[in-house]
């Protein structure tokens, strides 16, 4: 008799468990799942929305291998990627430090910080597409009161990836603050006591310590980073719309672009796809570069 009261109990219990879990997993399944697989059935046929899909077998796949938009949206992302990354992340590691510093007033720092990453992509996108603009924008305004034009550099082939990267940085600083912030929580201040009374300056802590204990806080940026990277695309849509040429025409706007520009649902989905691949052998190649060596214990 109490064996069945504790077996039904354990029963209701799971029920209940699953019960609670049951509104993440049909999101889920609704709208990540199954829109997966579509994508990657999708991605062997013709389909222009319109018409029914006709099966083209790897047609699409060889399309995209000799497509030069393709290729140039590719490189178009790994320049975004070697702007907005070293240069984000080094800053939010420098900003975490000196916030981890009893200074008074951090609370206000910290919520500044993290302000642009709560707000609204495409509403920053208009914001900065207003001040960038070289005829009405403050930006120029200002460097004309100080004597300077920066119409030609800002209609310049080059400028607007770096602004976008700028930008997104702006944006992430506080994100990534925060996870390096959680990151140092972690790690025993005994280790550093230790490292002043055998005269270690502040330098040689941060980089004999902070920087190794840090590497699975690290790898974890690393890894959404270049996965945020790659699927960038609100302040692209907002600002430049792929613009000027070919110069911000990231991988994820290019894949809009067959979408809902050209109809080509199935070659969008394979590109998608190809997308998917790229991602994981960036995330396996991060993975196995920074379990190298990862210290996750600091007891001893």
């Amino acid at each position: 008799m109490v064996k069945k009261y504790f077996k039904g109990r354990v029963i209701r219990r799971n029920i209940a468990g699953y019960l609670f879990i049951a509104p993440a997993m049909m999101g889920f399944i609704v709208f990540m799942l199954i829109p997966t697989i579509a994508s990657v059935v999708l991605s062997f046929f013709e389909w222009n929305i319109v018409k029914e899909p006709v099966y083209s077998g790897l047609n699409n796949y060889k399309e995209v291998l000799n497509d030069p938009l393709f290729w140039n949206s590719i490189k178009v992302t790994l320049q975004y990627i070697v702007y907005h990354i070293p240069a984000s992340l080094i800053l939010a590691f420098i900003m975490a430090i000196a916030l981890k510093q009893k200074i008074r007033g951090v609370g206000v720092f910290r919520t500044a910080f993290v302000l642009p990453w709560i707000t609204t992509p495409i509403i920053i996108s208009f914001v900065w597409k207003w001040i960038l603009d070289p005829n009405f924008g403050i930006l120029n305004y200002f460097a004309k009161t100080l004597g300077f034009d920066m119409t030609n550099v800002i209609n310049s082939e080059w400028f607007p990836m770096v602004s976008v990267a700028l930008i997104n940085m702006w944006i992430f600083c506080g994100y990534h603050m925060m996870i390096f912030t959680a990151g140092l929580g972690n790690i025993p201040s005994a280790l550093y006591e230790a490292a002043m009374i055998d005269g270690a300056n502040g330098l040689q802590r941060i980089l004999k310590i902070t920087v190794p204990l840090m590497r699975p806080t690290i790898m974890f940026a690393m890894i959404t980073s270049v996965i945020g990277s790659f699927q960038i695309f609100d302040l692209i849509y907002g600002m430049y719309q792929g613009g000027p040429g070919d110069a911000t025409r990231v991988y994820y706007y290019y894949i809009y672009e067959n979408a809902f520009s050209y109809f080509k649902m199935g070659y969008a989905c394979t590109i998608s796809v190809i997308l998917f691949l790229l991602l994981l052998i960036f995330t396996l190649l991060q993975y196995f570069f920074f379990q190298r060596n990862m210290i996750t214990d600091y007891s001893s």
